[in-house]
Parts: C-alpha cells; sequence; structure tokens
C-alpha cells in the first residue's frame, strides 16, 4: 500500500511539472508577441514621419524651382531701357533675279561691238600716222635738248683746261725769267748747266701747255659746231612739230564727239557680253589684221578668210543655240539675222 500512495505521489508531480512547463511556455509566448507588437508600433510611426518629410521636401523643392524659373523668365523679358537702345532695322531689299541672255542676244551684242570697234578703228586710221609722228618728235626733241646740254657742260670744262693751261704758262714763263737771271750770277760751269737745263725743261712744259692749248680749243670748236647743228635741228623739229599738232587738232576736233559717243556704246556692249566671250573676242581683234572678229557669212564663206563653211556648221549659226567660231581664222560667226537685227 505503501509503493502504491509512493507512486500516486510520483504521477501526480509529474502532471504538476508538466502542467507547470506548459504555462511557462504560454506566458514565453504572450511575452513574445508583446514584444513584437510594440515594436511594430514604435516603428510605424517612424516610417510615417519619414514619409511625410520626404513629401514637404519634394514640395519644396518644386515651389523654389518655380520660384527659380519665375525670376529668370522676369528677368530676360525685363530689359531696362538704358541697356537697350532701340534701334531701327533695314527692311530686306528685294534679291534681284539674274537676267539670262540668250545666244542670240550675245551674238547681236558682239556683232554691235565689232561694228562699233570699227567706226573707232576708221575714225583713228584718219588720222593716220600723226600721233605716231608727233611721238616721236617729242621724243627726238627731248633728246636734242639732253644732247646740247652735255655738249655745253663738255665746252665749259675745254674752257676751264685752257684757262689753267695758260695759268701755267705764265708760271713757267716767270720761272725761266728767274732762271736767266740767276745764270747771270754764278760762279761755276756746273751750276751753269743746271739752270739751262731748269730753262730747258720749263720751255718744254710751256711747249706741252701750248699743244695741250690748241687740241682743246679743237675739241672745242668741233662741240661748237655740233651744237650749232642740233640747235638748228630743234628749232626745225619744234616748227614741223607745232604744225603737226595743229594738223591733229583739227582732225580730232572734227571726230572727237563721235568717237566720244562710239566708245560710250562700246562700253555699254562690254556689260551684255560675259567675261569669257569678252577676252576671247579682245584676243581674236588684236591676232586679226583687220580687227575683225566677228564676222557674217557671205556666200557660204566665212566673212574673214573668206573659206567655205560646212552646211552642218552654217545650219549651227543659224540655230542660235550655240557660238560657232570659224574652223581655219578662229573668227565668230553670224548669220544674216542676226545682221538684219542689229541693222533693224
Amino acid at each position: 500500500m505503501a509503493k502504491k500512495e509512493n507512486i500516486e505521489e510520483a504521477e501526480v508531480t509529474e502532471v504538476a511539472e508538466v502542467k507547470e512547463v506548459k504555462q511557462t511556455k504560454k506566458t514565453t509566448k504572450k511575452t513574445a508577441k508583446a514584444e513584437t507588437d510594440s515594436e511594430v508600433e514604435n516603428e510605424a510611426p517612424v516610417v510615417n514621419e519619414e514619409a511625410a518629410d520626404d513629401k514637404k521636401d519634394k514640395k519644396t523643392t518644386k515651389k523654389t524651382a518655380k520660384l527659380t524659373t519665375e525670376v529668370e523668365v522676369n528677368e530676360k523679358v525685363v530689359i531696362p531701357q538704358e541697356e537697350a537702345p532701340t534701334v531701327k532695322k533695314e527692311a530686306p531689299k528685294p534679291v534681284e533675279d539674274p537676267v539670262e541672255v540668250s545666244v542670240e542676244q550675245k551674238l547681236v551684242a558682239l556683232y554691235t561691238l565689232q561694228q562699233v570697234d570699227s567706226k573707232i578703228d576708221e575714225i583713228r586710221a584718219y588720222r593716220g600716222n600723226l600721233p605716231l609722228e608727233i611721238q616721236d618728235m617729242e621724243d627726238e626733241i627731248a633728246g636734242l635738248e639732253t644732247r646740247i646740254a652735255n655738249f655745253k657742260e663738255e665746252s665749259k670744262k675745254h674752257q676751264k683746261d685752257i684757262s689753267d693751261y695758260k695759268i701755267k704758262i705764265k708760271e713757267t714763263e716767270a720761272l725761266i725769267k728767274k732762271y736767266e737771271d740767276q745764270q747771270n750770277n754764278v760762279r761755276n760751269n756746273r751750276e751753269y748747266d743746271s739752270l739751262t737745263k731748269e730753262i730747258e725743261y720749263q720751255q718744254l712744259d710751256n711747249q706741252l701747255s701750248e699743244k695741250r692749248i690748241k687740241e682743246i680749243t679743237a675739241k672745242d670748236n668741233e662741240v661748237a659746231v655740233k651744237v650749232a647743228e642740233a640747235q638748228m635741228r630743234l628749232t626745225e623739229l619744234k616748227s614741223s612739230l607745232k604744225d603737226k599738232k595743229d594738223e591733229l587738232h583739227s582732225l580730232v576736233e572734227g571726230t572727237e564727239k563721235e568717237e566720244e559717243q562710239l566708245l560710250q556704246r562700246s562700253a555699254e556692249c562690254e556689260k551684255l557680253v560675259e567675261d569669257r566671250l569678252l577676252v576671247a573676242y579682245k584676243r581674236i581683234r588684236k591676232n586679226a589684221r583687220n580687227g575683225l572678229a566677228v564676222v557674217g557669212i557671205f556666200d557660204e564663206a566665212c566673212g574673214g578668210c573668206f573659206n567655205r563653211i560646212p552646211p552642218q556648221h552654217q545650219l549651227d549659226i543659224c540655230t542660235h543655240k550655240k557660238i560657232i567660231v570659224c574652223e581655219y581664222c578662229g573668227r565668230i560667226l553670224v548669220d544674216k539675222g542676226i545682221i538684219e537685227q542689229y541693222n533693224a
């Protein structure tokens, strides 16, 4: 019986211990749950506060950015009157369209230019070689004047040399007289011989000076003759130059106005021609004997060299699509249509 009672007490103690263990487990679970709930409650407001702060910061940055943009706009728009003076803008000039000149118009302008230049050549040929002759006379007159001036300088030099030699002769004569006086007072034959030699030497020097004077005088006479001839030629040239100038003036006076008008018309025609064509025209005109650079077709032949032109080239010339030159002389060819337009 005692054993049974001990077993029952042991079972009761074990049951009590199991209950205590269960209660401790429950209490530990409750405490752990309470702690987690308290931590969550404590952390939640912190997160909410951080989010609110972020929103406030974003709003403030937006406001500041908006204010800065408004200030910049106001600074750009609002300009003080002193810094921005009013400037009147000129209205843009209308752009002129380049005038296109057809090949036919170019040919008419070239033919007109050729006719004008030919008339100028006729006027200048009418004057003849008078301008060239006048130029040659003026050059010869200038040369004669220079030559006469040189002759006069040479004559002055001759006169100076003659005067120097005459002075030298006077000095030698004075020495000769001195030595002759000393001969009368010599002491021995040696002094007499030495004085005699000095007198002979001075006499020879005197003769040499006289000879030089004669030579220079002859040269001076020749120079004087040349000066006289040059002076005579100069007077003749001046008189003939005056006559030539009067003749040229009379010729120019009658054609001066016409030449000025033709030169002005020639300049106007050159403006209608391209630079390339104008250069070619002047080159051909310079090389041509009669000054013709633009010629017409007469009897199916070139009006400059009179060589026959092939039919195909004649057709190309009549169509006025391009500028055709002669195969033989290089002159620019035009047809009757261009000549009729010029005459009209």
